[in-house]
């Protein structure tokens, strides 16, 4: 007679739930608040410059120092936030752990805005509005590449938030399955279904015919033991045992089913997401890289004309 792999007890299942967030929350990080001090710092730095130049007469135009300074800064921080996907995932053995360098990502895309912001004077948003597209193509596409660093800062801003959302129900999910993250899962699932089929070899037609039926399922159902006691009670004696391990194995099977389908939701949601920002992210890098390169070649090569 085969018998049924167990099942983690009630207690490891209290025990996970009790420790869920201890398991799995992240590592504190030091780059954190390296990071956010570092950009603070810059910021105050570069806006006390500001008003100090302004303060003594300084015209607020783009293309006059310090002001075309803060242009180039912005431009070299947008650059190293970008490298962060190249750290992630092409040059993984550069130093540091990838989670500093997702914050440092972080806290210099918002830094990035306020020092934009600078080199403008704040044009196109507290003054000289954008009345139409046409205006956006101006001063060598200047207002859409501020309009494109402030998307792109959001947008990574909002997958963040995203991301940890769904990387909580993943943790969520493989600290109360019990059985763990996806691949776990689907072993369990496996290990059922080859002893659901053992106990079937040599059974009577209704009991075959019960756990076929349950194991054609490929998602939770919410019916998966229903009429048990009813079938059970038409199966002879000699088989009653065997069918009643089965259909715990299937009740199992089922609930695992349910979990495994939200882990995979979840990480597709992620992926898809992700995808998304890149291809949005290149178009705004792009945009910006464009207005950035014209205004080096502009106002500091000098290699083309004024206009």
């Amino acid at each position: 007679m085969s018998s049924l792999p167990k099942s983690p007890s009630q207690a490891n299942k209290i025990a996970g739930q009790q420790t869920y967030k201890k398991l799995w929350r992240a590592p504190a990080s030091r780059g954190k608040w390296f990071w956010l001090l570092g950009s603070g710092a810059l910021y105050l730095f570069l806006f006390a410059w500001s008003a100090y130049a302004i303060h003594n007469g300084q015209d607020a135009e783009p293309a006059l120092d310090p002001f075309r300074i803060f242009g180039i800064c912005a431009f070299a921080l947008v650059l190293l936030s970008a490298s962060y996907s190249l750290r992630r995932r092409f040059v993984r053995a550069l130093p540091g752990k990838v989670q500093n360098w997702l914050w440092m990502h972080t806290w210099l895309g918002i830094i990035t805005i306020l020092v934009a912001l600078l080199h403008e004077n704040y044009a196109y948003i507290t003054h000289d509005f954008v009345q139409g597209a046409g205006d956006l193509i101006q001063a060598k596409a200047g207002p859409a590449a501020l309009f494109a660093l402030i998307f792109l800062v959001l947008s990574g801003i909002t997958g963040r938030l995203l991301d940890q959302w769904q990387t909580r129900r993943l943790a969520h999910e493989a600290a109360t399955n019990g059985v763990g993250i996806v691949q776990g899962v689907k072993e369990r699932i496996t290990l059922l279904e080859e002893t659901v089929e053992r106990l079937c070899a040599g059974k009577s037609a209704p009991f075959k015919e019960y756990c076929i039926d349950h194991l054609a399922q490929t998602r939770p159902a919410p019916n998966a033991a229903s009429h048990l006691a009813t079938r059970q009670a038409a199966l002879p004696s000699g088989e009653r045992h065997d069918f009643q391990r089965a259909a715990e194995a299937l009740r199992e099977r089922t609930n695992l089913l349910g979990s495994l389908h939200r882990q995979q939701a979840a990480q597709l949601f992620m992926h898809r997401w992700r995808t998304i920002h890149i291809v949005l992210a290149s178009g705004a890098l792009l945009i910006i890289s464009y207005h950035s390169i014209m205004e080096l070649l502009i106002t500091v090569f000098h290699v083309l004309p004024a206009e």
